[in-house]
């Protein structure tokens, strides 16, 4: 019995579209047109369906093919089962033809590393929106962003993580500064404070940067600021020396708003390129990272460039 229900439902699920077209058309001849097989076809898979269930689907007559009382529920249902079918196919096909990939990324890594680059990303036929949000974003719900680089040890639970590139610190400061972050006798250096940063626990306080040589009473640590990017345009105006990271300051060095004040620390902390493992199954998702590497890539030659010999 068991068997005999399983070969039924099996031969009504491959014929589910079959039997749709049959009902909607009233016709054996145009429901074998739409299908694009042979009508001979249609009425053979109908004589082995209805050997198996042991009653008739559809009721022929001279001018049209009719569903039995038995065969309007089968068919309803196989109706139903086509058009969700479609729509599941439908949305899948969507998502993985991805025209504009929505990016979210904190305000700072934005504002200095990837708004330069998105001429480089059109430049790719590359259809990025970048959402900015400085929390952890929810993914892979809709009408949410499709991936997001995170800042932090990693990699994340229950996502598809990307390493993208490690991080390292380093001071940077307006020229006329540059080569005093240790200040003479009777002075004191201006080190301003990324307050974010400092309480992410990624370790980017001036603390651990300068570690013994960390005196409190040598440095003015008064000025502070809630996002790097604005620590770092504090540095650019030469109101002092700011904590940069990597990806951060690149660009400005390389333009000569600012200059390295001291030699760089790597830190445990890390850049992630995080999305779902559905999406990340995209073609969308593929060439995001390849972008992604390549701008990562470039940075790292911008900042070998401004390296001591």
């Amino acid at each position: 019995m068991i068997d005999s229900r399983n070969q039924a439902l099996q031969k009504l699920a491959a014929a589910a579209s079959l039997l749709e077209a049959i009902a909607r058309t009233e016709s054996f001849t145009k429901a074998a047109q739409e299908l694009g097989i042979q009508q001979s076809a249609v009425s053979h898979k109908l004589r082995s369906i209805e050997a198996v269930l042991g009653f008739a689907l559809f009721t022929r007559t001279t001018r049209k093919v009719v569903p039995t009382h038995q065969g309007a529920l089968i068919c309803t249902a196989c109706r139903v089962s086509t058009e969700a079918i479609s729509s599941a196919l439908n949305e899948a096909t969507r998502l993985g033809e991805v025209q504009n990939t929505v990016l979210s990324v904190s305000s700072s890594l934005a504002m200095k590393w990837l708004v330069p680059a998105m001429k480089r990303a059109q430049e790719r036929e590359l259809k990025i929106t970048l959402n900015i949000d400085d929390q952890l974003t929810v993914l892979g719900q809709k009408g949410m962003p499709h991936a997001a680089i995170r800042f932090g040890s990693g990699p994340y639970a229950g996502f598809h993580t990307t390493l993208l590139c490690k991080c390292h610190v380093m001071p940077v400061a307006h020229k006329r500064l540059a080569k005093s972050l240790r200040p003479k006798a009777g002075k004191r250096s201006v080190l301003l404070r990324d307050i974010t940063a400092e309480e992410d626990g990624t370790g980017m306080t001036w603390e651990n940067y300068l570690a013994d040589d960390f005196e409190a009473a040598r440095f003015d640590l008064t000025m502070k600021f809630s996002r790097s990017d604005v620590a770092l345009q504090a540095a650019i105006a030469g109101l002092g020396h700011s904590l940069g990271r990597t990806l951060l300051v690149e660009n400005d060095l390389d333009v000569g708003l600012v200059s390295l004040s001291g030699p760089m620390v790597a830190i445990k902390s890390r850049y992630w390129l995080v999305t779902t493992a559905d999406f990340a199954a995209t073609k969308a998702f593929g060439r995001l990272e390849e972008w992604l590497h390549s701008e990562v890539r470039r940075s790292k030659i911008l900042l070998d460039s401004h390296m001591p010999p």
